[in-house]
């Protein structure tokens, strides 16, 4: 058979065979969307809003715009889909952040049974493996629930992705090092943890969306390049801002979950939660597997500072006079803690 017209033929199969991509206007999903319409593929995308998602639709994208708590839409977005990306959908600001997982992940576990979707790959999370009585209080339970609700598809073939900690949590940080010239987390500064960029995800997502070689129920790790302590981490970021000396506080919990409210990034219950993701990370109750050579990924902490971090610092607001008082204020209340040994 001549080249061209095998790559026709197999051209006309990709784009007769639809692949639908929930949370298309997340940092993964939007990722795995573009990765996916790059290559020549029929791509649903489905979201909450049109925000962030116009270039999608210039791109071919066929977009369903709903609620991700709603069954029916999400039923008929989904229906005639070869494939679908799915997720635990995260509103932070909710007053119950648990209580809106669960409503997302049943209308999206009955969503994908009503419209007999055969195909899944589900961004999970590491930790999702404990208990649900060892996840309370904690966000990863949302993705528990969702590994659970596909596994009782009968006939779904399925693929739990459980990244790691994502370096993008990095930036919610901008806004503590602009005002108080400092970096914080409620986790010890020589504790190494591994993290991973949400670019690597959508690359393993979109190969096994592109190929469809599912296969009953499986879980794959994604464990980032390495694990960093935040030393490393406060030190790789600082350099790529002009910040060489930029020092880390492990923060109290009270004061990290004060300025996450304060701050407008998180509800009350969802700065809780935060919280807690990080003792587990801390004490090693929520871990991933071994490190081998296929969880194991390209991007490095440097080149995500470099690149990432870098545009997003540079583009943020400078800090206001009140911000910048706020931050001096932080730093005496930390100096005079012990926990911040540079100048109050």
């Amino acid at each position: 058979m001549p080249v061209v017209t095998a790559w026709n033929q197999r051209r006309s199969y990709m784009k007769n065979r639809i692949i639908a991509v929930a949370g298309a206007s997340g940092r993964v999903g939007r990722l795995v969307a573009e990765g996916l319409l790059s290559h020549g593929h029929s791509v649903r995308v489905i979201t909450r809003s049109d925000q962030k998602i116009a270039d999608l639709a210039a791109g071919g994208a066929e977009v369903h715009i709903g609620a991700l708590h709603d069954r029916s839409f999400l039923t008929n977005a989904f229906r005639g889909a070869a494939a679908a990306f799915v997720l635990t959908p995260v509103d932070p600001k909710a007053l119950d952040v648990n209580a809106d997982q669960k409503r997302n992940v049943e209308a999206i576990v009955g969503a994908i049974r009503d419209s007999d979707v055969r195909n899944v790959v589900a961004l999970s999370s590491w930790g999702a493996d404990l208990l649900e009585t060892e996840l309370k209080g904690s966000g990863i339970v949302g993705c528990r629930w969702l590994e659970e609700g596909l596994n009782q598809i009968s006939g779904l073939n399925v693929v739990h992705l459980r990244p790691v900690w994502f370096m993008e949590n990095f930036l919610f940080n901008i806004g503590l090092i602009k005002t108080a010239n400092i970096n914080g987390l409620a986790i010890k500064s020589d504790f190494a943890f591994p993290m991973i960029a949400t670019k690597d995800i959508a690359v393993v997502a979109s190969e096994y969306l592109k190929k469809l070689n599912l296969s009953g129920r499986t879980v794959r790790y994604l464990c980032g390049p390495r694990n960093y302590t935040m030393t490393e981490v406060t030190a790789a970021l600082g350099r790529a801002i002009g910040k060489p000396n930029l020092k880390y506080i492990k923060l109290p919990p009270i004061l990290l979950r004060k300025g996450m409210i304060d701050n407008g990034a998180l509800s009350p219950n969802g700065a809780d939660l935060a919280i807690e993701i990080t003792r587990s990370i801390e004490s090693g109750r929520v871990h991933a597997e071994p490190r081998s050579g296929l969880n194991t990924t390209p991007t490095t902490l440097e080149e995500f500072a470099t690149t990432t971090f870098a545009r997003a610092y540079l583009s943020a607001s400078a800090a206001s006079l009140s911000d910048r008082v706020g931050g001096q204020i932080l730093r005496s209340l930390l100096f005079l803690s012990g926990r911040y040994r540079g100048a109050a």
